[in-house]
């Protein structure tokens, strides 16, 4: 599978400048016949939650799906996009990765399942969190979507490689000053359910003294950084091999080594 995974420094609330940009960074890897491009969360409008409900859109009347569709269509390639701010049919604002078709069509989108609550970003006050997983099957493949805060609640990338998943995904606006938890969660998930990670992460400014982190990486089932951005705006060109990820689960069953029962737990008072 080849896949492209972007990395832009997003401009708050411009998304005609962030469309512009993302343009840019994609066109010279038009040659590449890429299967899948993956962009960062709320990339064409930026990390400010408390403007997300003015920069959220009908998924029917959406410049960033408009945007998003005209990639997929002029490239050939699936798009997973991000993420969007989605105000649904009940009125509910949602943290969404849209899935575009190569044919430019929605075929799926999951919405956040864990918000980001530190303090002073509290996304739970501005969008609703989701209730399902989002499994993609490409026939040769499964493919397992998460946006940022996500990656700190291994339970839900479990859930996915029971499901069938090889290839994980995690879009993010994660902040400049986090990078160890960055780099040991992608890679722990990565590791502990022997698939192939795929994180793009926004980078740069995004107004006064915060930053997003960068770093976006392709890690292997085995734990190791393929490819890896810094802090600079670009582009993650890569192609998996599947079969190394097979022959690692089949030489190195963890998955079959796993237990799924239900553990009984006796505690114990040291009073007594």
């Amino acid at each position: 599978m080849k896949v492209l995974i972007v990395q832009n420094n997003a401009i708050l609330n411009n998304k005609k400048a962030n469309f512009d940009n993302v343009e840019k960074l994609i066109e010279p890897y038009e040659d590449k016949s890429v299967d899948l491009i993956l962009l960062p969360e709320v990339w064409a409008v930026g990390w400010d939650c408390k403007q997300f409900e003015t920069a959220a859109e009908h998924e029917n009347d959406s410049e960033t799906l408009d945007f998003l569709k005209y990639v997929a269509q002029k490239h050939n390639s699936v798009v997973l996009g991000g993420s969007y701010i989605r105000k649904d049919s009940h009125n509910l604002y949602k943290n969404t990765m849209p899935v575009i078709s190569a044919a430019g069509k929605i075929i799926a989108q999951y919405d956040k399942m864990h918000l980001f609550s530190h303090i002073g970003s509290e996304e739970q006050k501005h969008v609703s969190k989701g209730d399902s997983l989002v499994v993609l099957d490409f026939g040769y493949t499964k493919i397992g979507l998460s946006v940022c805060y996500d990656i700190r609640f291994p339970e839900l990338f479990r859930e996915y490689v029971s499901n069938g998943v090889e290839i994980l995904i995690s879009a993010a606006a994660w902040g400049r000053n986090k990078l160890m938890h960055w780099e040991i969660m992608q890679k722990s998930r990565a590791i502990e359910n022997q698939c192939y990670m795929l994180a793009a992460d926004q980078t740069g400014k995004i107004s006064g003294d915060e930053y997003n982190l960068g770093h976006s990486m392709v890690i292997s089932p085995w734990g190791d950084v393929l490819d890896e951005l810094g802090q600079e705006e670009g582009c993650i060109y890569t192609e998996l091999d599947l079969y190394k990820l097979r022959k690692l689960r089949k030489e190195f069953p963890l998955l079959g080594d796993r237990r799924n029962e239900k553990f009984q737990v006796k505690e114990i008072s040291i009073y007594e």
